[in-house]
């Protein structure tokens, strides 16, 4: 009679020290400091988690290392996810929170208790109208030049 055993599936992870020396986080680092300081203690090489998240290294060597004029959230959000890091980043940039957090919502939001139309409201951000409605529809991401205007908006 041949019996077989039952399978027992197991996970093996195996912790490596670092491949690079990792300086501790600066008190006010930025978003792309923090997300290099993480991928690095993850022991994650720029190339592999680009990759992962269908995008280039370029881009991802410029979010870590440069100020970042137009945000490309999405890869931001897939490197906060693949990093598991949410409960560990320090967002101390008021644009990066600002499209973190539902702009599209808020963006909507802050012109209905204005009360104004896309186009006046538009016009106040010195926009057209249908750069409002891709904002408020997440077909595109407010830039922080714009974003500075909101803001003055919002008071």
């Amino acid at each position: 009679m041949n019996k077989t055993l039952p399978s027992i599936k197991t996970e093996v992870k195996i912790k490596v020290p670092p491949i690079w020396n990792v300086e501790p986080l600066k008190k006010n680092a930025s978003i792309g400091e923090q997300i290099k300081y993480y991928r690095r203690l993850a022991n994650v090489k720029q190339e592999d988690l680009s990759l992962k998240l269908g995008y280039s290294r370029d881009a991802l060597f410029h979010i870590e290392n440069r100020e970042m004029k137009l945000v490309d959230i999405k890869l931001i959000k897939g490197i906060i996810e693949e990093l598991d890091i949410k409960d560990k980043l320090i967002v101390n940039d008021e644009y990066i929170a600002f499209l973190l957090d539902d702009p599209c919502e808020k963006i909507r939001q802050i012109r209905k208790q204005k009360n104004l139309s896309m186009q006046k409201f538009g016009d106040l951000i010195g926009v057209c109208d249908t750069s409002v409605r891709r904002w408020e529809l997440g077909c595109s991401h407010i830039s922080r030049e714009k974003f500075k205007k909101l803001k003055k908006c919002m008071k």
